[in-house]
């Protein structure tokens, strides 16, 4: 009786000064309310970033980036693997397979776990959607046809999607995503900025990074529908790609010291002992063009890591080069020389002999004041490549614009990235060609190799490197673009290695064939790509966008 008595004397002195309004005794401590943010993917959104491509960790890393694409875009030349040759590793095509399924499947439940709640969540959503069209995209021009499940349902096994078909759903979850993010939503991207390990919570930025994007895979369909590359890449513009280096999307490494989270060439170069070394299309995309001499005073830095002398640059280099290029390169770490090595040697020569890796020129930019560069940021996409697709847009009357002026500006950013932003003017002015017969000037057309747009992709091609790869190995396909070697050492049963002619399209990869363990798991999609593909499934076989053009126009 006592108790209830002081429980009724201690409710009517609570309600003396709270007035009668009892709902809080009513309400549920375990039932979600609308003041609280119950956004539960942020874990599951923010991990994708590293987990997924480009930049995942350690061996499946270097598999598919290092050790296939950088070879496809001869960027950079890593030891006697098969995918030079133009022969495939299976294990490292599941590796990639999986990394995009999973990275989709990630993304979906997401978007599927927060879609009723789409006014608090918008921006988380659209985010989720933009990296599910980043990730997809990279598969499907990698592979060509593969499964790209629904977020709207969940799906035992994703059936394969032409390429073509993918692309429409890209330019539209694109579109979604800006217009999500243009939304008044009550919570922002994640619960925390530090859960936005690219921009920190930015939504603006998120934006121009889809626009951009959405711009980028416009000009990839410039060949097979030009109508929708003018469509989808004025409509990128009109809503805003990124205007500076300030809006460019970088991927910070954890550098914690856990095994394969460095900056990944930090990792395969200096950690793992594998030199990364230039080739010789590289070289003569650099040769001579700018008018610039090579500088005095470059050594080789990696001998900053043993405390022996470093080796000094010999006489074998060019007199003139581009001036970003020695900073990409140091002369190599035995000779001294700085010329590349030929492009798509056999297994049995490389690295031997005159093909020694301490022979040949490596990776320059990995030794940061005399440590390692472990954290040095990923590029994922940077102003200067959206310059230069404005730039060939413009050109090719795809939107209204300067074609000069974007294509100034690219290389402006491109030589500011390279700290080198005081010699982008004479470089500019500069008539003097490079070894494929390109010049920098715009207005500059004479001789063979030296029209605008080879100017544009080749300018393109030194601001991806290295990180972006793949968008290289991109106009290669689409355009034959920039000018290349072709591969010494290719599959017999797929090219004639006495054809050396670079104006031919078909003497280049395609794509990466499918895991082979498809056939035996999933054959019956596995047949539905193939037949989507239009063509057997191998490397040879161009995918939708690859129309085989040719606007290469360098002399041999």
């Amino acid at each position: 009786m006592n108790t209830i008595k002081s429980f009724i004397a201690c409710s009517l002195f609570l309600l003396a000064f709270t007035g009668c309004d009892l709902t809080a005794i009513n309400e549920n401590p375990n039932e979600p309310t609308e003041d609280v943010n119950y956004n539960l993917n942020d874990a599951r959104l923010a991990s994708v970033f590293r987990s997924s491509i480009p930049t995942m960790e350690g061996d499946d890393e270097q598999r598919i980036k290092s050790l296939t694409i950088d070879f496809f875009a001869q960027m950079l030349d890593g030891g006697a693997y098969a995918p030079k040759n133009y022969r495939m590793e299976e294990d490292w095509n599941q590796r990639m397979y999986r990394r995009i399924q999973s990275s989709v499947a990630s993304m979906n439940i997401v978007i599927r776990s927060l879609s009723d709640k789409e006014d608090q969540f918008a921006k988380a959503i659209a985010v989720a959607k933009i990296w599910r069209v980043f990730i997809q995209s990279n598969g499907v021009d990698y592979f060509g046809p593969i499964p790209f499940a629904k977020y709207t349902e969940t799906e035992d096994n994703s059936p394969y999607k032409s390429v073509e078909e993918s692309y429409t759903e890209f330019f539209k979850e694109l579109e979604e995503a800006v217009a999500l993010l243009d939304k008044n939503s009550s919570n922002n991207v994640f619960n925390g900025s530090a859960s936005d390990i690219m921009f920190g919570n930015d939504a603006d930025r998120w934006r121009k990074f889809a626009n951009s994007l959405r711009l980028r895979l416009a000009l990839r369909v410039s060949e097979v529908n030009p109508s929708l590359c003018t469509a989808q890449a004025t409509a990128a513009i009109q809503s805003g790609v990124m205007e500076s280096s300030g809006d460019n999307a970088y991927l910070p490494p954890k550098a914690d010291g856990g095994w394969g989270q460095d900056y990944n060439y930090t990792m395969f170069q200096i950690t793992w002992g594998g030199p990364l070394l230039m080739t010789s299309s590289f070289e003569k995309l650099v040769t001579g063009i700018g008018g610039i001499d090579f500088p005095t005073g470059l050594t080789n830095k990696r001998a900053a890591l043993t405390g022996n002398a470093a080796t000094p640059l010999s006489a074998v280099h060019p007199a003139k080069v581009d001036p970003r290029a020695p900073i990409m390169f140091d002369p190599a770490n035995e000779s001294g020389d700085w010329h590349g090595i030929p492009y798509g040697l056999s297994s049995t020569d490389y690295g031997s002999g005159i093909y020694r890796t301490l022979l040949w020129p490596e990776l320059g930019i990995l030794i940061k004041n005399g440590v390692p560069y472990k954290n040095r940021p990923y590029d994922i996409f940077l102003y200067e490549e959206v310059c230069f697709l404005k730039a060939e847009a413009a050109l090719r009357s795809f939107i209204a614009g300067d074609a000069k002026a974007e294509y100034e500006k690219g290389v402006h950013a491109s030589f500011a990235t390279w700290g080198v932003a005081d010699k982008a003017a004479a470089y500019l002015a500069s008539t003097a060609k490079n070894a494929a017969g390109t010049s920098a000037n715009f207005n500059d057309v004479s001789g063979a190799g030296n029209t605008p747009l080879e100017k544009i992709i080749t300018q393109k091609y030194l601001g991806l490197f290295p990180d972006m790869s793949m968008e290289a190995w991109n106009d290669k396909r689409r355009l034959n673009l920039p000018r290349m070697d072709v591969g010494i050492s290719r599959d017999e049963l797929l090219y004639n290695n006495s054809d050396r002619n670079i104006l031919k399209p078909g003497n280049f990869i395609k794509r990466v064939q499918y895991p082979q363990n498809e056939t035996q798991i999933n054959k019956a999609e596995y047949d539905k790509g193939v037949a989507l593909l239009g063509g057997k499934d191998v490397v040879s076989t161009p995918i939708w966008w690859d129309k085989n053009a040719n606007y290469c126009t360098s002399a041999e």
